[in-house]
């Protein structure tokens, strides 16, 4: 179970749905906001539900469009951005119903790091932190 330092407030940041990409993220990705805010706040847990949870799963899939003759492989990919955050020192958390609907070999596809709890249990810890954002 996680547990709130008292000597540092965390905040809770939920991602519910997935952004697909572009061509030019610009300020459209969230997930280096929270690695920011993790920075700055001392704290920051990030839980991915819903089709965001996907983010969590390890993939051989490399973001690339192709057009005409050209390849253009600089789109967001939120699985490289989410090992980044996790290197910053922010939790990630995925709820156990959101991985089992990304199918059965889901569970043996997570990213290191990434902790599974039970379903409904994010809404259980809200009140151990201090703030908590839907982006």
């Amino acid at each position: 179970m996680l547990t709130v330092s008292e000597a540092t407030a965390r905040w809770l940041v939920m991602i519910e749905r997935a952004y697909r990409g572009a061509v030019e993220r610009q300020f459209a990705d969230v997930l280096p906001l929270v690695v920011e805010l993790h920075r700055q706040s001392g704290g920051t847990d990030l839980a991915l539900r819903g089709l965001a949870a996907s983010y969590a799963l390890d993939t051989d899939y490399e973001p690339a469009l192709r057009i005409g003759r050209r390849t253009l492989d600089t789109l967001t990919d939120p699985r490289a951005t989410l090992r980044e955050t996790l290197a910053a020192g922010v939790a990630v958390l995925v709820e156990e119903p959101d991985l089992t609907a990304l199918g059965r070999t889901a569970a043996d596809r997570l990213l290191p790091g990434v902790r599974v709890i039970e379903g409904g249990g994010l809404a259980a810890r809200w009140p151990s932190y201090e703030q908590v954002w839907f982006l």
